[in-house]
């Protein structure tokens, strides 16, 4: 599916956040949703010295949704970067496939490249779910 200008919106908010918060090491994935309504949360990454205990920045961004009163995810993006301006669009690792699922199983997801970014349905990335 194309993305709309709320979309390209979306990506540009994600990259602000990622700027703001990157830490080598600590907070290398930022990402960020929007809302049914239209509202824009974001979050990033954890990393822990023991790996298991992580939060993914699609995590993250979903605890701060919640954390405001907010259940209805509409479309989410991640990103991952050096901090030097140079990002990447992240595909939703499968634990991140499930709690996206969890707050809306119609929800969208922007994945690709800067150079041709899709919009695909979480269904789509949990197959046989």
């Amino acid at each position: 599916m194309k993305l709309t200008k709320k979309d390209y919106e979306l990506i540009e908010e994600v990259k602000r956040t990622f700027d703001t918060l990157f830490l080598p090491g600590v907070h290398e994935v930022a990402a960020a949703l929007r809302t049914v309504s239209g509202e824009v949360f974001c979050g990033i990454h954890i990393e822990a010295d023991v790996g298991f205990a992580d939060v993914c920045g699609e995590v993250a961004a979903i605890c701060h949704m919640v954390a405001h009163g907010q259940r209805k995810l509409d479309t989410i993006v991640a990103v991952h970067g050096d901090g030097k301006q140079h990002y990447r669009i992240l595909s939703p690792c499968g634990r991140c496939r499930e709690v996206i699922k969890d707050f809306n199983r119609n929800a969208w997801v922007i994945v690709g490249n800067f150079e041709n970014p899709q919009k695909v349905s979480i269904a789509e990335l949990l197959p046989l779910r």
